[in-house]
């Protein structure tokens, strides 16, 4: 799944959102899985891609807004990964995971990723937790490619990549997959912009 290929650096595959919900004032969480205490959902979609491989992905994606502060959702993030819903496991551990996470909070942001099933299929949760507005000045450098990267033959996108890793340390094309935490992240970016508060992102996936 690209959740754990992103996890250990070797994901070199995208998935792009084909459809969604319109959000809802009165959007919940249809996710299994809690929130944090107080949050507000924003909005609530479901969404379907396929990978680079051509495997078909397809999940749902939950965002909300928090008071809190970033580091109170960090050790909220860190207490329910310490003691997971029932059904739910981390779905990795060890030194590239280490390194993930500390790239990830470099930029504003902290993530873990979860597996569980469902009808005895095997799922993938990722959970994010950022503040937009550190996520957005460091990301600064990749927000403005954005927008006429997908229309770019994959000879344009491929340097494109290189240079926004080198400079963000995550590509475009991550950034544009919504199962991926840095997509998540700024999904829940653009929706936050004018909230001033923080973001909890749940995004779960499976391969069709």
């Amino acid at each position: 799944m690209a959740l754990i290929l992103l996890v250990t650096g070797c994901s070199q595959q995208s998935v792009q959102s084909t459809s969604s919900s319109s959000p809802s004032a009165q959007a919940t969480n249809p996710i299994d899985f809690p929130l944090y205490a107080g949050s507000t959902v924003l909005t609530a979609r479901d969404w379907r891609g396929t990978t680079g491989s051509d495997v078909a992905v397809s999940g749902r994606e939950v965002i909300a807004q928090s008071g809190a502060t970033l580091q109170a959702l960090e050790g909220w993030l860190h207490d329910i990964s310490a003691k997971p819903p029932q059904g739910y496991s981390v779905a990795a551990s060890g030194s590239s995971v280490g390194a993930a996470h500390r790239r990830a909070q470099a930029m504003g942001l902290q993530f873990q990723i979860f597996s569980h099933q469902v009808g005895g299929k095997n799922r993938e949760l990722v959970v994010v937790v950022l503040d937009p507005a550190t996520f957005e000045s460091k990301a600064g450098p990749v927000l403005g490619l954005i927008d006429k990267y997908s229309m770019l033959p994959q000879s344009l996108r491929d340097p494109i990549d290189q240079q926004a890793k080198s400079r963000t340390g995550f590509t475009v094309s991550q950034a544009l997959d919504p199962s991926q935490p840095i997509g998540a992240a700024l999904a829940a970016a653009k929706a936050l912009r004018d909230s001033g508060e923080r973001g909890v992102v749940l995004v779960d996936a499976a391969k069709e």
